[in-house]
């Protein structure tokens, strides 16, 4: 009789740590009610979530320029 393999546990990895600066235009972002949420991802940058139109991935150079077109196009 065979012996069962046991397979190594997978861990996941731990998310990419948010800069000081880029949290504080998210929280404002957030609490004026320009996204709905966001997600930081290792290998996209954020994953924004936009009242209505889904999400949308934005790299994190990119990330204060697109709230910024976002809050002139909405006012």
């Amino acid at each position: 009789m065979r012996s069962k393999r046991t397979k190594e546990p997978v861990t996941p990895a731990a998310p990419a740590p948010v800069g000081e600066i880029e949290r504080d235009v998210l929280i404002g972002a957030y609490k004026s009610g320009l996204i709905s949420g966001w997600k930081r991802d290792t290998e996209q940058g954020y994953r924004l979530s936009l009242a209505g139109q889904g999400d949308k991935y934005v790299e994190v150079a990119k990330l204060t320029q697109y709230l910024d077109g976002l809050r002139k196009s909405g006012s």
